[in-house]
Parts: C-alpha cells; structure tokens; sequence
C-alpha cells in the first residue's frame, strides 16, 4: 500500500536552469533581504525549473544532521535530508525578480515527502525543483514548491513544500483533494511518547546542519522584528526529530511522511510527541504543548518497506 498522492500540478512548460555551484548562504539571504520592498504583484508564479547535477549525500554533513535531529546511524540517510539538498534552489525560487512576493515572511504551512528508493552515503543525486499550483487559503495565497530526485535516471526522492503568502487575495484550487487537504488523524488514540526539552540555541544548532538561517530562528531579537516573542524552532527540524523517534533501527527501503506546520514552537521550550499505530507500519503523530492541549505539528509517518 502506498501513501496517497497530495502533489499539485504546474499548468506551464517550466524554462531549466542548471546550477552548478551553489550560491553561499549570505548570498542568498542577501537576495532574500534585497526582496523586502518587492511589490505585490499578480499570483503568478514563475515558469522555471532549477537543476542541480550533482548533489552528494555526504557522510560529514548527514553526520551534523542526524545528531541535531536524533538520528542514530544505524537508520541510515534519515528521510528528511534530501531536503537540504533542495533547500538552496527553493531559495533561489524564491528570491527569482520573477516571484510575486518576498521571500520573507512566507508560511511553511505543510511538506510532504516520499522515500522511493533506499538512499545511501555518497549517492549522488540529480535535484529538480519546480513550482506547483497556487492554492486558496482563508489567510492568503498559498503555493506548492516540487522536489524531485533522481540517481542515474531513477527517481528516488519527491519532496512537496506547501507556503503561505499572508494577506493577498487568493486564487488557485481549493483545499480538497489539493496538498493543503487536512491530515485526517484519530486524535482521541494518540498516546504520550515522550517529551522533547527544546535548548535556546536550537535554532542555530539546525540552521548550521541545514543552511536555513531564517532570521525567525536564530534568536530572541532577530525573531522579534518578525513578531515573534522568542525565537521558533524549524518545522522541518520537529518533523525530523518526530521521524527520528519511530523510524526502526535500520535504514528505509520506502517510506513517506506528510505533516502540517501548526503553533510555533518558541526556545527554550518543552514539548510533547504523541503517537498512534492505526495499522502496521503506519504512526498518526502530533507534537504538543506540555499540556497535551495545543498542536505544533500533526502528520502521518508510513514506513511502506523497510
């Protein structure tokens, strides 16, 4: 059995641009600073594709991305990697003169992964990264960034990213059947996991694994010119930390895992991991409030083979 599709579909012929070398992030975030004063334009995203040819799962880097997120290396590539990989061309989407909106300030409402084939140190992957549809969202516009990749010629990795565009009008599908459908979960089976104390310096430990140095991140004072109180953790760094939690000690043969962004979660902080097991092989997940009230994330984890 297979995890249902939730990908949204690009109407135009995307333009390829291949990316050889990354750019280094203090450029990109440069772009991304440069973008602030961008006016609103119309909801329309840009018809390109970025390629990049060569990207090697590194042991050194896998290593710094597995201890912050509490990976064990006996489970191999952890399933969320990939999407370091992806992480500088989304940037670069984004930060396009093309896109409508800055970069900053845009919602990671939901990303959706799917493990293909097994992964395995020193594979050496071809990314592509494409924008998706444009949804409607009752808070704004929402998109869908794709990932895809690919080893010698096989797709082994797709990876889907749902962003919200606050306070602009919405056009686009509407949430049924699209990537922004609700995760339909028993709540009233999740049980207690465990309990995560969340340091201070989270943020910053993730942003040096992944790359992703959004300011909202990084500290107290950085986080609040954005209106947050404290510093938040990375969504993707709770995902990860929930997959690390109930993926089995040995590596992934296929699997997928879908999840939606919901409270923040400031640092320091302590949270709370609550899980179900519907039928083999699948997990219902929330991560909680100490007060098990209050989600911060909800997702389905699907081990499909391992």
């Amino acid at each position: 059995m297979s995890e249902p599709s939730r990908i949204g579909h690009a109407t135009a012929r995307p333009r390829t641009v291949v990316i050889e070398t990354l750019p280094a992030p203090a450029k990109l975030y440069g772009r991304a600073l440069a973008g602030v004063m961008k006016r609103g334009r119309a909801a329309q995203l840009p018809a390109l594709r970025l390629v990049r040819p060569a990207a090697p799962l590194e042991a050194d880097a896998i290593q710094r991305y597995a201890r912050v997120c509490g990976f064990i290396p006996d489970q191999g590539v952890p399933l969320t990697f990939p999407h370091l990989l992806a992480f500088p061309l989304h940037l670069l989407m984004l930060t396009d003169p093309a896109f409508p909106w800055s970069a900053l300030g845009l919602v990671h409402l939901a990303n959706h992964v799917r493990l293909r084939r097994p992964l395995a140190l020193n594979d050496v992957l071809r990314v592509e990264v494409e924008f998706g549809a444009l949804l409607r969202h009752d808070k704004g516009q929402a998109f869908v960034l794709h990932t895809r990749l690919y080893r010698r010629g096989e797709a082994v990795w797709d990876g889907d990213s749902v962003y919200l565009k606050r306070d602009v009008s919405a056009y686009g599908e509407t949430a049924g059947g699209t990537p922004l459908a609700p995760l339909e979960i028993q709540r009233d089976a999740l049980q207690r996991n465990s309990r995560w104390q969340l340091p201070a310096q989270l943020g910053r430990d993730y942003a040096q694994a992944s790359g992703d140095y959004n300011p909202i991140h990084l500290s107290a004072l950085s986080a609040k010119a954005f209106g947050f109180p404290r510093a938040i953790a990375h969504g993707m760094w709770t995902l990860a930390r929930a997959v690390s939690v109930l993926q089995p000690p040995r590596p992934l043969v296929e699997a997928a895992v879908s999840a939606e962004f919901k409270l923040p979660m400031l640092l320091p902080g302590e949270v709370s991991l609550w899980t179900a097991r519907p039928s083999p092989g699948l997990h219902e997940i929330e991560v909680r409030d100490m007060a098990g009230d209050k989600p911060h994330l909800r997702g389905r984890f699907h081990l499909i083979s391992s």
